[in-house]
Parts: structure tokens; C-alpha cells; sequence
């Protein structure tokens, strides 16, 4: 995979940021490695943008239910693998648990995925409880 640069890079940017800014807000208490769960939060301003400050926007191809995977990550293109074990993880632990919030690790990092309100459409999105700007979303 590529990095976005130039003009394609703005408007992948206007539309992934047209889909909507969301954060976390993981309010759950569980260490649970997976499948522990909280009801969906609305998007926060302090949650920031996407991508973050500093991050680059990554898109790295198609994942689970036919959606692209697009991450904010400041480590490029190599943080593709990463991205998609992760939404991988969230669509299995979603097919056991339909709504809230979803904790799944991956190489020992702890992510909440869930639902994030977006403009015009929800996303889902994983955002790493380690490195909080960290972000992977699933967009159509």
C-alpha cells in the first residue's frame, strides 16, 4: 500500500473527515482482553481529530464487511498489518456481541472498537488504549 499524498490525499481526507470526528470514550472498568463491553458514546470535541495531529492517513485496503480500513497512525504504511488485525478482531468479537463497545488486544495492546456518530453516516472505529491517537477506522 501506498501513502496518500497531494490532491487525492486531500479528499480522501475531506471524506474520511466527512464520515465524522469520534472518539473512544471507553468508560468500561473490565481488563477483559475481549468482549468486555459499554454502551456507544457520542463523538467529543477533546477526542480530536482524524487523523490526529501529526499522524498520517493510511488507507490500507478492505476489511471486514466489505468496508475500507483507514488508519491514523504516525508509523505509515507499516501499520497496515497492524490495522487489520485489529478491525479483523473487532468483526469476529462483533459477531458474538451486536451492540456496545468491544475491547480486543492485539500483539498486547488493548483497543475499544464500537460505533461513533458520524456526518452523515456511523463509522466503527478501534482507537488504542496505549497510544491514544492511534486510531483505525472502518468507512464505506
Amino acid at each position: 500500500m501506498r501513502r496518500i499524498t497531494g490532491t487525492l490525499g486531500i479528499a480522501v481526507l475531506a471524506a474520511v473527515t466527512a464520515f465524522g470526528i469520534a472518539g473512544c470514550n471507553d468508560k468500561s472498568t473490565s481488563g477483559a482482553t475481549g468482549g468486555s463491553s459499554t454502551q456507544p458514546q457520542p463523538s467529543s470535541a477533546a477526542a480530536g481529530a482524524f487523523p490526529a495531529s501529526g499522524h498520517e492517513l493510511v488507507q490500507c485496503g478492505t476489511g471486514p464487511w466489505g468496508l475500507a480500513v483507514v488508519a491514523s497512525t504516525v508509523k505509515g504504511n507499516d501499520y497496515c498489518p497492524t490495522a487489520m488485525a485489529v478491525v479483523n478482531a473487532y468483526a469476529e468479537q462483533r459477531a458474538k456481541q451486536p451492540d456496545g463497545d468491544i475491547a480486543v488486544t492485539v500483539a498486547d495492546i488493548r483497543w475499544v472498537c464500537g460505533e461513533r456518530t458520524g456526518d452523515p453516516n456511523p463509522v466503527q472505529q478501534c482507537a488504542s488504549q496505549n497510544e491514544s491517537a492511534e486510531k483505525v477506522r472502518l468507512v464505506s
